[in-house]
């Protein structure tokens, strides 16, 4: 496969994934020298452990966080260093809520703050939407998730440079890990500190997303998020662009930039999105299924070969073919019913 970006050739063998020696290493060695937990109770303590706070309240997280949790043990078959990252992970989204929580108790006028309609660009994915998306974000009155933001929406740091600077650190650093790790990913869907970034990362911080099923095999969490209410996802993700521009703004007076948003899994649920975003408009763009779909199995393929050392393409497809069929009828469900939405 090639990508469009960079026309670099990618490999097809994706029961057996390329591993740094590095990585060969950890995965062979390292659960003999050192093992963890992914318990809920225990991600909870080590991010609580981190911050030096604790959640208040109820933790509305806690049911979508514990079927993830019980599906990556039953179904994933994560190695070594795939167990670790997902740990890692898990921790840095607790942590940020954690962030966010203090920053809106500190400000509470941050809740008040009213966005412009955004724009938002759904369809099948590999149809040009990462183009059009940083094509949009380069009109001077439109704003796009920014790939260091999505990784970090709470504050680092009460200084807004500084804030930045770590923010940007921590960025580059991933994105020179996952070059390293997996650059048949990378070369598919690069993955940039200071540009562009779908803000499907921005659900996942309420852990009702399709970024777990995208990177692991993980059927049975799959399923429940098709199943339930994701509203709340919605209302944290909107929380969140709040907080983003009141961050950018450095506490001031908001700008009246737009956000420009863009991920495939809104077609799932755009009712819900619509009915949080009100007066958004919805740039879908398309593209024929048959080379699509191929060329985006092959960026969950290479993905799932970080996590583990079991990649089974014919159940990658299988369960993508029936997930994006999914997606694109709800979807054109959806446009077909709200008159009341503009469409392009």
């Amino acid at each position: 496969m090639t990508s469009g970006l960079n026309m670099r050739s990618t490999s097809v063998n994706y029961i057996k994934p390329y591993r740094p020696m590095l990585l060969r290493f950890l995965n062979s060695s390292a659960p003999h020298v050192y093992n963890f937990s992914l318990d809920f109770d225990n991600l909870l303590k080590a991010s609580q452990k981190a911050e030096g706070i604790n959640f208040a309240g109820e933790l509305q997280f806690e049911e979508p966080l514990k079927v993830l949790l019980k599906s990556i043990e039953k179904e994933a078959e994560l190695n070594w260093f795939g167990k670790f990252i997902t740990r890692q992970r898990l921790i840095n989204l607790l942590r940020n809520r954690l962030r966010i929580e203090k920053l809106v108790l500190e400000h509470p006028e941050i809740l008040d703050i009213e966005l412009l309609p955004p724009l938002l660009i759904t369809g099948l994915q590999r149809t040009g939407t990462t183009m059009l998306h940083r094509l949009l974000d380069g009109d001077p009155l439109n704003r796009a998730l920014i790939s260091y933001e999505a990784l970090n929406p709470g504050p680092l740091h009460d200084d807004p440079g500084v804030d930045l600077k770590k923010k940007l650190k921590l960025a580059k650093t991933a994105q020179k890990a996952l070059n390293y790790i997996a650059p048949d990913f990378f070369a598919v869907h690069p993955v940039e500190a200071d540009s562009p970034e779908e803000d499907v990362l921005l659900l996942d911080y309420a852990f009702l997303s399709t970024v777990a099923e995208s990177t692991m095999n993980v059927p049975s969490y799959a399923a429940y998020v098709e199943k339930c209410d994701n509203a709340p996802a919605y209302r944290y993700m909107h929380l969140l662009l709040k907080v983003l521009s009141w961050q950018q703004s450095n506490g001031g007076n908001v700008s009246n930039k737009r956000w420009v948003l863009k991920s495939p899994h809104h077609l799932e649920f755009l009712d819900t999105f619509l009915n949080e975003f009100k007066d958004a408009a919805v740039i879908m763009p398309h593209r024929d299924p048959n080379a699509t779909l191929p060329s985006f199995c092959s960026m969950i393929a290479h993905g799932h070969g970080i996590f583990s050392d079991h990649v089974n393409p014919s159940n990658i497809g299988a369960h993508w073919l029936r997930k994006t069929s999914r997606m694109l009828e709800k979807g054109l469900e959806t446009r077909n019913r709200r008159t009341d939405t503009t469409f392009i």
